[in-house]
């Protein structure tokens, strides 16, 4: 027993021991602190499931050593010569000419709660809360005490440890300080947290050598006066830790008044950390590289608020590599450490001298990045517009297991997660609900809508349904949690932020876009001079994901737009026609020469010559045509109500006029569209409406009934729109299949 508990002792150890690579928690007594730690952890969940993840980890380490072992000779030298192939491309495509730099915030959170609380300056303190530290600043180091520790083990490490809860607000004010100043020296920066962004300062520098040196001047500000050399300023940064490399720099200057910087790129950034602090009180450490991966390592090397560089040159950068160990690489995390050292592998220089063995036992992907750091290669653009994919936020905590404490914590996210979409002008259609048990087992549930939403009530309406099937898939258990996140994923792209359904308001938009195309999917075209009254018309599309590649070479509809008196005779009027059969234009604006012309086609081509289009006088006739029954006519449903005869042939005819007047003016005669067609056969008169939304057919061909029944199912997003763009109230808006004159929204 006594030699499973120290087994077991060991193997957690490894996984939840102490990591120093962090700044300020060198020299540390590490046996001590991990005695510490295990003896807080044990017994609890936290402690039982880091076990089973370590227990993990070692079976994935056993089966890569059994693999290993049965690798053979000619295995690694087929191996080695795919490394050294991809090792020669590599090579080949390596880049000196960009100088990168990667910026950290020193003790960020820290910092600006000990700027704004001095009496914290010389105590040790953390930001964050019992369940979960976020930062520290470098006093607290020096016990043990870092970011993403539980707050009671630090608790234990440093008794006399000051948690402050966390503060995002204030961190993302001084934040934007520190944006500005990036922009400065590279308008396009990455920014990776509230506390880091990655730079390309290459054109910056190119501009740099031809300024002056009254662009590079800066004053300090708080500048210590003779009789106070030596002495502490509220206005300077404040001390974070000791022996630092420059814990409240002094900069030579005129008096020491002013500073005055170099043009090369390490005084661009000294100059850049120098307005950083004078601006915030906080200093930042950089790194400078000729890539992303190297400047994030480097921005460690001289932390806190240093710098360090390194040459443009191929081996200079080898030379850094040699000796780096594997874990200061970003990316490489304890796990992949761990089975990295199962092969002795410790180092950057290791990991290129065993890397026939590695492109074996690890992915393709891996044993690539692999590759990439051994031979300190890096990214050397900044993906400035990648199209981002999902947004979540997240919150961990104690405990909590009463329902309705659970829908306010997930109503609270999904405030603050709609605010930062509605921000960003972006709306998705996946909603992802996160859960983490008091077992640290971590749940996800998603769904998928049919629209894309931003709103808060939108977001909470499916996030707490999936939270009541959770809840209800326990009970009458509680559901126990400690973390709880909402994500919305699929964005819609920026050309399709338009609802599917379009508005009425964006269907005339289509409609008027298309008269001066020279493409022919929709014609639009106005009638001879008084022969409608004051009304527009248009027509209602519903798009379907399930049409038929047939549709490809179907008809356009016509979009009619009608005008009065005085539009028909505006100079926007167009020319000529475009045939919406044959597509080719006619040279008259003369809409009987046009219609007689679009009957000759039809009648040619999609319609029987049994099947006439008759002739009614001043009204506009826009048709569509009617394919025989067949798998290929599925298209149209549900735009169309599908009526047969005895002989199950199909005519369109043009039924009885409706009238949409007022008085003194003329009638507007029912017409058809692809969206709602009006249909009999050869021998049965028919007259019902189908909505073009809901697809029910309608028992009336009373316009008003059935406009009133449209205006209920169109969504409120497309009501909106039409409100904030349509023709002001009063104004008679006709639809196509009858907005009655007069009504408005």
């Amino acid at each position: 027993n006594m030699a499973d508990s120290n087994e077991g002792q060991s193997v957690l150890l490894s996984r939840i021991a102490l990591n120093d690579n962090k700044a300020g928690m060198e020299g540390l007594d590490r046996d001590k602190i991990n005695k510490i730690i295990l003896e807080t952890s044990k017994g609890s969940r936290f402690y039982e499931n880091e076990l089973k993840k370590e227990h993990q980890v070692n079976q994935r380490i056993e089966k890569m050593l059994r693999y290993k072992a049965k690798v053979t000779e000619q295995q690694i030298q087929k191996a080695q010569g795919e490394v050294e192939k991809l090792t020669a491309e590599l090579e080949r495509g390596r880049e000196l000419g960009r100088v990168m730099v990667h910026v950290d915030m020193d003790a960020f959170y820290a910092a600006v709660e000990m700027r704004d609380c001095p009496e914290l300056k010389e105590k040790p303190m953390a930001v964050g809360s019992m369940s979960m530290l976020s930062t520290s600043n470098y006093h607290a180091r020096r016990y043990g005490v870092r970011a993403a520790m539980p707050g009671f083990i630090a608790k234990k490490l440093c008794p006399n440890l000051v948690i402050v809860p966390l503060n995002f607000d204030k961190y993302r004010a001084v934040s934007e300080q520190v944006r500005e100043i990036f922009a400065d020296y590279d308008p396009q920066f990455l920014p990776m947290s509230l506390d880091e962004a990655y730079l390309d300062i290459t054109d910056h520098l190119e501009q740099r050598q031809h300024w002056p040196e009254s662009m590079r001047t800066y004053h300090i500000s708080g500048t210590k006066t003779e009789g106070e050399v030596g002495a502490e300023t509220d206005t300077l940064s404040p001390v974070l830790f000791e022996d630092s490399p420059s814990a409240s720099p002094t900069f030579p200057g005129v008096d020491g008044k002013v500073e005055v910087f170099g043009t090369n790129s390490e005084e661009a950034v000294r100059e850049m950390r120098f307005r950083i602090e004078q601006k915030t009180s906080l200093t930042a450490s950089a790194g400078i590289a000729p890539n992303m991966m190297l400047a994030k390592v480097c921005s460690d090397k001289n932390k806190p608020n240093g710098q360090y560089r390194i040459p443009n040159e191929r081996q200079a950068v080898m030379d850094f590599i040699q000796d780096l160990p594997v874990r200061k690489v970003s990316g490489i995390g304890k796990v992949t450490e761990k089975m990295l050292a199962a092969l002795d592998i410790i180092s950057c220089a290791q990991l290129g001298q065993q890397m026939a063995i590695l492109s074996l036992l690890f992915s393709e992907t891996s044993w690539h990045h692999f590759l990439q750091i051994s031979l300190g290669l890096g990214s050397t653009h900044i993906e400035r517009d990648a199209e981002r994919k999902s947004m979540s936020t997240e919150r961990t905590f104690g405990e909590m297991s009463d329902s309705e404490e659970q829908y306010s914590l997930c109503r609270e996210l999904c405030h603050d997660l709609a605010k930062d979409l509605q921000k960003e002008g972006l709306k998705g259609k996946t909603i992802t609900l996160k859960l983490k048990n008091v077992n640290f087992e971590v749940k996800t549930k998603a769904f998928t809508l049919q629209c894309a939403i931003c709103t808060e009530e939108e977001i909470f309406a499916a996030a707490k349904d999936l939270l009541k099937a959770e809840i209800d898939n326990v009970s009458p258990q509680p559901l126990r949690l400690r973390l709880m996140g909402v994500r919305v994923s699929s964005f819609i792209s920026t050309d399709t932020k338009r609802p599917q359904q379009k508005s009425i308001v964006g269907f005339l938009k289509i409609a008027s876009d298309s008269s001066s195309s020279t493409q022919p999917p929709r014609v639009l075209f106005r009638p001879e001079e008084g022969s409608v009254s004051d009304s527009s018309v248009s027509s209602l599309k519903q798009q379907s994901e399930t049409r038929s590649p047939s549709i490809v070479g179907e008809i356009p509809r016509l979009v009619i737009k009608l005008g009065n008196e005085s539009e028909a005779q505006s100079s926007d009027m167009p020319q000529c026609f475009t045939c919406p059969v044959c597509f080719n234009e006619m040279k008259t604006t003369d809409l009987r020469v046009f219609n007689q012309h679009i009957d000759e086609c039809l009648k040619g081509s999609a319609v029987d010559d049994g099947s006439r289009f008759m002739d009614v006088g001043q009204d506009v006739l826009a048709t569509k045509p009617v394919f025989e029954d067949g798998a290929d006519s599925d298209f149209m449903t549900p735009f169309f109500k599908r009526f047969t005869n005895m002989n199950k042939r199909r005519s369109l005819v043009h039924d009885e006029a409706i009238s949409v007047t007022d008085s003194g003016s003329k009638a507007l005669k029912q017409t058809f569209s692809h969206d709602a067609v009006i249909m009999k056969d050869a021998n049965v008169k028919i007259s019902t409406l189908t909505c073009p939304v809901c697809n029910q057919a309608q028992d009336t061909d009373d316009l008003t009934l059935f406009n009133r029944h449209v205006d209920m199912c169109l969504n409120q997003e497309m009501l909106l729109e039409f409100r904030e763009a349509g023709p002001p109230c009063g104004q008679s808006v006709t639809v196509l299949l009858g907005k009655a004159k007069g009504q408005c929204f």
